[in-house]
């Protein structure tokens, strides 16, 4: 058997950029040397997703417009690393709260999965959120109107197993938390 190898590259621009999104063609050489070109590597900075449990034991949901596919969508907290945010803990803490006015006690970091590990450099972490109480009201944020919905773990895994949270890195990381929480066995 062959030893896999990384694809060599030749050339790189910049096809698109904003604060959004940073579009890059890649001209690439295979290990065997088949020419690709361009390759579009979509560069997006890290994502975290936050698994909240509240003092009750209950898992909150936010339920949001999601443009790309014109629909409601039942997700965890979560969002962007902003510029000079490294911690995926301090990040998840900051969206809890902006998102669902909820703090939380006790953290745990879960994992990382790559987002599209075929055309996006970003990773999305999971982090898990224990004893979440509300504290405050959810940042006023035109663009993201949401609505919490708490839930029992044992309610959830239907909707994850049956489309109803479509999102897959929602459902990816969800199913993760549940697992570490000892929620869901695998």
């Amino acid at each position: 058997m062959t030893e896999l190898k990384p694809w060599s590259v030749t050339a790189s621009k910049t096809v698109f950029k904003d604060k959004w999104i940073h579009v890059r063609a890649d001209d690439c050489i295979t290990a065997e040397g088949a020419v690709v070109a361009p390759y579009y590597v979509l560069d997006y900075t890290d994502w975290v997703q936050v698994v909240a449990f509240d003092e009750d034991d209950q898992l909150l949901l936010i339920e949001q417009y999601r443009h790309g596919v014109g629909r409601m969508s039942l997700e965890s907290p979560g969002g962007v690393m902003d510029a000079g945010e490294t911690d995926p803990v301090a990040t998840a803490k900051r969206e809890l709260l902006e998102e669902t006015g909820f703090t939380a006690a006790d953290w745990v970091y879960v994992g990382r999965l790559a987002a599209n590990p075929a055309t996006n450099t970003n990773f999305f972490h999971i982090v898990l959120a224990n004893g979440a109480r509300k504290t405050a009201e959810p940042a006023d944020d035109p663009t993201e109107r949401v609505k919490v919905h708490r839930i029992s773990a044992k309610d959830a895994v239907p909707l994850l197993l049956s489309g109803k949270i479509m999102h897959a890195l929602h459902v990816a990381g969800l199913t993760m938390a549940l697992h570490h929480r000892g929620k869901w066995k695998a």
